[in-house]
């Protein structure tokens, strides 16, 4: 099989799993010019969607031996907006980030919880900051909603269990789940809100969530609530999260992902309190990152070998 990688990220895992499945080339490319050039005989293309733009689309139209496309990545955004030749089978890389973006979000909840955000000015200012302590929470005996519970938002779920939370599974249907002790479907989150300690979001892309969590939402949570995004930017209004930090409607919040992305340099989210931003990195961790991603890449190539239905299939 005649294999393109287009990779943000060290690739040799990736070689190394797919040559052991076939003799065909795998060809690395460092741009989008390099993969321009190798693309025409292509039957296997793999690139984060990151990487995915609308001239990468006008060159797949001339590979017309393309045969799938495998996503280094769990989002599937840019695919979804600039398109893909006709009858190509688009797969994710399914949750093989799990385990680093759900990390992640724990970090941001916990230093939320803990108040590190306060802690770090106080350490500029060089001050001790004692009197914050009755503000510290933690997940322990508190109630925490996970919107979004899939391969994500499941093992988030799995983390806060095990750290004495009750979990709230909040998906389209509030089917029920082991790693959460309750499940409500969201067209009930304006009821939940209400009585949460924390809401981390870990929903799908989907143009229905734009500004799911918006100025009502935030008006809704308790004062002390911690709000964490690892999904998408647009499911959160950050115009009315930067108004509800200043006002003290909800007690923080822990941002990977905003909306613009990146964040403008004027935008009022940069200077709200009890905030924390990391540039849309939840999904990096170090060596770990490559050979999950070879493994979902190599067990899907093995599949589409043997005939069988390619796994964590998103478009076509």
């Amino acid at each position: 099989m005649n294999i393109v990688i287009r990779a943000m990220q060290n690739p040799i895992p990736i070689v190394t799993r797919l040559s052991a499945l076939t003799a065909g080339p795998i060809v690395v490319t460092a741009d989008e010019a390099a993969l321009e050039a190798a693309i025409e005989p292509a039957e296997l293309l793999l690139i984060p969607d990151s990487l995915y733009s609308a001239n990468v689309a006008r060159m797949l139209m001339r590979a017309k031996r393309l045969k799938w496309i495998q996503l280094l990545s769990a989002g599937f955004d840019a695919v979804a907006r600039h398109g893909t030749p006709a009858g190509i089978p688009i797969t994710n890389a399914g949750d093989a980030f799990g385990p680093s973006v759900a990390t992640h979000a724990i970090a941001l909840l916990l230093a939320l919880q803990k108040r590190f955000p306060v802690f770090f000015a106080a350490q500029q200012k060089h001050v001790w900051a004692r009197h914050e302590g009755p503000t510290l929470a933690i997940p322990y005996g508190g109630t925490i909603a996970v919107i979004g519970f899939g391969h994500i938002g499941s093992e988030i779920g799995r983390l806060l269990k095990e750290f004495g939370a009750q979990v709230v599974a909040v998906t389209r249907q509030g089917l029920p789940h082991p790693h959460a002790d309750e499940s409500m479907p969201v067209t009930r989150l304006h009821e939940l809100l209400p009585r949460v300690d924390a809401v981390v979001i870990a929903l799908a892309p989907s143009p229905e969530t734009r500004h799911l969590i918006g100025g009502p939402e935030l008006a809704l949570m308790k004062k002390t609530a911690v709000l964490v995004n690892i999904a998408r930017g647009y499911v959160i209004d950050c115009e009315a999260l930067a108004v509800a930090l200043k006002a003290g409607t909800i007690g923080g919040a822990g941002l990977d992902v905003t909306e613009p992305e990146p964040l403008p340099e004027g935008h009022p989210l940069w200077d709200a309190p009890n905030l924390l931003i990391t540039p849309h990195m939840a999904g990096a961790s170090g060596p770990v990152m490559p050979n999950r991603l070879a493994k979902v890449a190599g067990d899907n190539l093995a599949r589409w070998l043997k005939g069988e239905p390619l796994a964590h299939r998103v478009l076509t």
